[in-house]
Formats: C-alpha cells, structure tokens, sequence
C-alpha cells in the first residue's frame, strides 16, 4: 500500500525532499494517477488517521477504522519530522533563482543569460543578450527584467491548464494521431491540468520550478510575442503521471505497449509590448488572456467607483474629488488616478463588462483611455 511504503522509506531517506525524489524516480503517485509535493506528503505524515485516529480540533480520538501504520512506525516519523523542523531547516536564501536560466533565447537561436545588478541595496534580476555582449547584434535589447518574463511564461502555461480545449490541441498529434488512444486519456490530462492550476498557489518555488523546466523546451523572444515551446511527452507525464505510451489488448498477446505519438513540442505565444527603460526592456503583456483574476475584479470595481464619483459631482452632491477623498477615506492620489475612467465610451464599458475587451490591468487600462475623449468631456475639478 502507498502509504505504508511512504512511512517505510521517510524513515529510510531521513527527509520529506529526498523521499519525494525517491518516488518521482519509483513513480509512486497518488490513486489518481499524480505524484506527490512536499507540502501533502507532510500532511500524510502527521494525518493521525493513519493509526486509527480521528482529530476533532485539537484533540485525537480512537475512531472505527483500522491502523494502517503501527505505533512504532508513526512514532519514529514524528520524531524525525519533529528533527528536522527544529535542527534541518537551512538557512533561507537570500536572492531568487533565475527559474528559465539556459531556457531564454532570441529568434536567431542566441542564448541570454541570468544576469543582476544592484541599486540602493536591492538586487535586480535580468536576462542578458550574448549576442549583444559579443557585440553581434548590436541593436538588439540587450536585457530583459528576469521578473517579467517569468510571470508572463508562467501565467500563459497555467491559462493553457485552465483550457481543457487549448489543452487537447496541444496533447493531439494531427499528422500522426494514434489509433490506440485509450479511454480516459483525455479526461486524465484535463483533470491532472486543472489539479496542477489549483494547486500551484501551494506548491514550493522549487517544485514550480522542477515543474516549468521539465515541461518548457525553451522560450524565445520575439519583437512582440514571447514563444513558448512545450514538451508534449513530458507535459502528459506530469499531468497523468505516466509515460507518453499506453497498454492495449491484442489478438496475439494479452496486452501490448503503444506509443500514444504524441507530438513532441507544441507552441504557444505570450504576446506583448515593451516600454524602454535605459538599457533594459520592461515587458507589458498586452494579452487579455493572460490576465490575472485580481486584475480582472479591480477593473470593474474602478469602472463603477468612477461612474460614482461623476454622478456625484454632475448633480452637486460633492463639489471636487479631494472631497471625494475625504468622504470615502481613501488616498485622493488614487481617486485622481482612476477619476478618468468614468469617462471611457460606453460602448467600451459594455465590452470590457462582458469579457469582449479587457486591458491586462488597471494601469493597462488608464494608459489607454483616449486623452482627447477625456479632456473633451472631463469636468474642471
């Protein structure tokens, strides 16, 4: 039983990390068919159910069950859990990986590196051209802020988990489509992507990054879209937690092994529009799609507070924004700031509402109100 053989080898391997590894590399998953992270193997090892137990708040009670695991095994891994809590935690890193380091290249095959620079005490990551450190191509964008790039690859990947059809476009093979695909295998890898989408918030940094490395080919940038290049085999593997192949019955022989022929990378894009800053690029990603669910609330709720507030200043009910500011308690910087939103067509309002047209952000969004509109029918406040 896989939770017997999860108490067995923590004790053998001495850690939650190792014995993650060790299972990866045994392919031990989960009933569904998913390997297991550090943050739910160690719920598993203090889950008292496991020894009979039931726990109503704070207090344990003998339940119905049976023990699955013995006193002795469960008391042994709680002392070593309690060890390595209180003598094993290293200390913390002080800087941030760069997760895409020899993954980033430019369209003509160039690699950029990870690169930082420092200013007033805080550290600023990039990734680097070579082909403009040696000079061969002179005009190219010499580095790109490490941060941006990180979040727009990572955001377009979990949008492509939370779209079961993107998803099946990728996983489909339409010049070699195997006529052995086995049933369920589909359901598998959308359930698998929408398991890894809604567990990513609690996933460790190190098993984000093991994740995005082992499924990403490489990512290339372009003048306006950043190309990502999926490895289909291994995104399959880590949806379903087995191998791009299946097993199938024969005339000849019981079952049989197939290639499920896959195809072997698939391609999405990011795209975006950059803002110089010195020598450095700042990515705005102009793509609805890979918007965040925050961004997307506090664009209404801007929209609405603006209406609001020109409504009230129209019939006299305020007679300036800083009044605004005072009657609501909030900083008059921020309602100067979104105030031109009430001035947005409504045609535009009734679009960006119903998910037809919506900027990435709010600053997105007050960047691209028209300033003839606005200063046309702005009122003097």
């Amino acid at each position: 039983m896989t939770v017997r053989t999860i108490f067995r080898e923590f004790l053998r391997l001495g850690n939650v990390t190792t014995l993650r590894d060790w299972m990866r590399e045994n392919n031990v998953v989960s009933r569904s068919g998913h390997y297991f992270y550090r943050v739910p193997l160690y719920a598993l090892l203090r889950n008292p159910h496991y020894i009979g137990l039931i726990k109503q708040k704070k207090e344990r009670y003998p339940g119905e069950h049976p023990a699955i695991i013995d006193r002795e095994t469960w008391d042994k891994s709680q002392v070593l859990l309690d060890d390595n809590r209180q003598g094993g935690r290293r200390k913390p890193r002080t800087t941030k990986t760069s997760v895409f380091a020899s993954l980033i290249f430019d369209a003509e095959g160039t690699f950029y590196t990870p690169t930082h620079a420092s200013k007033n005490g805080r550290r600023y990551r990039y990734y680097t051209s070579q082909a403009v450190i040696q000079k061969r191509l002179p005009h190219a964008v010499p580095r790109i802020p490490a941060p941006d790039l990180e979040t727009a690859v990572t955001d377009r990947i979990l949008l492509l988990l939370r779209n079961p059809e993107g998803l099946l476009a990728a996983l489909r093979n339409d010049t070699q489509e195997s006529p052995n695909i086995p049933a369920g295998f589909y359901t598998r890898a959308i359930s698998g992507a929408a398991f890894i989408n809604a567990s990513w918030q609690s996933r460790t940094p190190a098993d984000r990054e093991l994740f995005l490395r082992q499924i990403i080919d490489r990512v290339i940038v372009h003048p306006t879209q950043v190309e990502i290049r999926i490895k289909v085999p291994q995104l399959f593997q880590q949806l379903t937690g087995s191998a791009a192949s299946s097993t199938i019955d024969t005339p000849d022989t019981k079952s049989q092994t197939t290639p499920l022929n896959l195809p072997p990378i698939a391609t999405i894009d990011c795209p975006f529009h950059h803002i110089p800053q010195g020598r450095a690029l700042r990515l705005i990603v102009g793509n609805n799609q890979i918007t965040t669910d925050a961004s997307r609330q506090a664009i209404p709720k801007a929209i609405a507070r603006a209406r609001r507030w020109y409504e009230q200043i129209i019939s006299n009910e305020v007679v300036s924004l800083p009044e605004i500011a005072r009657r609501q308690k909030i900083n008059y910087a921020y309602v100067k700031k979104i105030f031109p939103l009430a001035l947005l067509r409504p045609s535009r309002i009734e679009q960006i509402l119903s998910g037809q047209d919506s900027a990435p952000s709010l600053n997105a969004l007050l960047a691209d109100i028209p300033t003839q509109w606005a200063d046309t029918h702005l009122p003097r406040v």
